[in-house]
């Protein structure tokens, strides 16, 4: 890796110390858009194209689709936390994480593509086509990806207001592709392509041929400032797994992070996995064109205005507070939805609320993070990045996996119906209420914990000085 990238035509376009217009907007904010966008589409449409188009539910009885998930999840846990040790042992020109995004780059357009093109006809061989094919964009290119991506605003600088605000831009994406996702998809990519397995993989192999560009604009516009300060200690035999662990739990911000990831992400994973077939069976009629689309774009729409008032609001109140006042108007959105949730005024109110109270804590993840990475360094005088992206990112895959476990071992159990081309069913109630909890009900009792969660966080040492807008709530 070292020699491969020592040519200057691999070098960082980005040369300013200070993060700068470039490498805010095409390197953190353009590319990055593109994977978030694959992986949108996968978490919201890859378990419908499994069960509604290539219809695999009956596979095995049930147990293939209920289970394959979260064998493959397990795969991703041990590959991510491969991977964290390949990026702290990586030494190149282009530093530890940025090489990274570009080798991943061709793996993850070809094996987009081989999740779609899949074998019928022979039960094992379809299976056995789904899983590997899985595992190779999630196991393999999703794993190196999302590794380095994860640490690339931890590691583009050390100053703290800066990587606020660079956090900011960085997760604005998500809102992008989820407005993509919100109103082209259900309005008219799904209602076009139905179930006819020939116009998905046309358009899948459109959303992959596009991404590789975009990676590589991630690729050349972002820096690793960090990295290159520490450049001196580079070659360094690093600590094993182990210490790296106990470094890191003698941070509080640490440890209160990764429980706190642990639970959002479980909830927001089975979100994902719900909500076609919650607006599709619950709210609205199937593929209808615009229920979905109200659902999600109610969803995103706040948080366009979120780009604009999150930093005023955490500077003001600090970041845990925000996040506190957050999640408490997230509950009664939710409570608002649970109401009636088969109303769509009702629900689109309640789910427009939700969103405005999520603003706080969907902006500043990556903020959090690298103030979590900077309390490790103070705590123990040492550097865990590689590790604690891999811890992070096993954290988002095995919930991902649990989450889609749970949702198809309840929709097939309870009797779930796939569509047909010409005959659409009527769940039962059982499958009805089912969706609705993953998509609704769930909030409802994650979203107090993760206020308890943060409250928690005045017991820590300096905590309140950290989880204020990085330095920018003080004098």
């Amino acid at each position: 890796m070292k020699d491969f990238l020592a040519g200057k035509v691999f070098d960082s376009r980005i040369r300013s110390d200070r993060i700068e217009g470039k490498e805010k907007y095409l390197g953190h904010f353009l590319g990055p858009v593109s994977v978030i966008l694959m992986n949108a589409i996968l978490s919201n449409y890859l378990n419908v194209y499994y069960t509604d188009v290539l219809d695999i539910s009956s596979i095995w009885g049930g147990i293939f689709i209920s289970a394959f998930p979260i064998v493959a999840k397990i795969l991703d846990v041990l590959t991510f936390i491969y991977m964290g040790r390949v990026v702290d042992r990586t030494s190149s020109r282009q530093g530890k994480a940025r090489p990274w995004i570009l080798v991943s780059a061709p793996i993850l357009v070809i094996s987009m593509v081989l999740l779609f093109v899949v074998p019928q006809g022979n039960e094992l061989l379809t299976a056995t086509w789904i899983f590997l094919s899985y595992t190779m964009f999630y196991a393999v290119a999703y794993t190196m990806y999302s590794t380095a991506h994860t640490l690339m605003v931890p590691l583009a600088t050390h100053d703290e207001v800066q990587r606020s605000k660079l956090s900011l831009i960085a997760n604005t994406p998500n809102m992008m592709a989820g407005m993509l996702i919100a109103i082209l998809f259900p309005c008219i990519v799904v209602p076009v392509i139905g179930v006819d397995r020939s116009l998905w993989i046309a358009v899948m192999l459109a959303v992959a041929g596009a991404a590789f560009p975009l990676i590589l604009v991630e690729y050349f516009f972002t820096r690793e400032r960090v990295t290159e300060e520490g450049r001196g200690s580079e070659g360094k035999e690093t600590l094993s797994i182990k210490q790296q662990f106990r470094c890191c739990i003698k941070s509080r911000s640490w440890n209160v992070l990764m429980v706190y990831v642990i639970i959002i992400q479980i909830v927001n994973a089975l979100f994902s996995a719900g909500t076609f077939y919650y607006c599709n069976w619950v709210l609205g009629s199937y593929n209808d064109g615009y229920t979905q689309a109200l659902f999600y774009a109610l969803g995103q729409a706040p948080l366009g205005i979120g780009i604009l008032l999150c930093t005023p609001v955490c500077r003001k109140f600090g970041k845990r507070n925000a996040m506190l006042g957050g999640f408490a108007l997230s509950v009664v959105g939710v409570l608002i939805c649970l109401i009636d949730s088969r109303n769509l005024v009702l629900v689109l109110a309640g789910q427009l609320i939700r969103t405005i109270g999520l603003i706080p804590s969907g902006f500043m993840m990556s903020s959090l993070l690298g103030d979590a990475l900077d309390d490790v360094e103070r705590s123990s005088g040492i550097r865990c990045d590689g590790f604690s992206s891999s811890v992070f990112n096993c954290i988002v895959t095995m919930a991902s996996g649990v989450a889609l476990c749970i949702f198809n071992f309840g929709i097939s159990k309870l009797g779930y119906q796939a569509p047909a081309t010409s005959v659409i069913p009527v769940q039962n109630a059982e499958v009805q209420n089912f969706m609705t909890f993953c998509v609704i009900g769930i909030q409802v009792i994650a979203y107090p914990i993760i206020m308890l969660l943060l409250l928690f966080f005045r017991n820590a040492k300096n905590m309140e000085e950290k989880m204020k807008i990085d330095g920018m709530g003080t004098e």
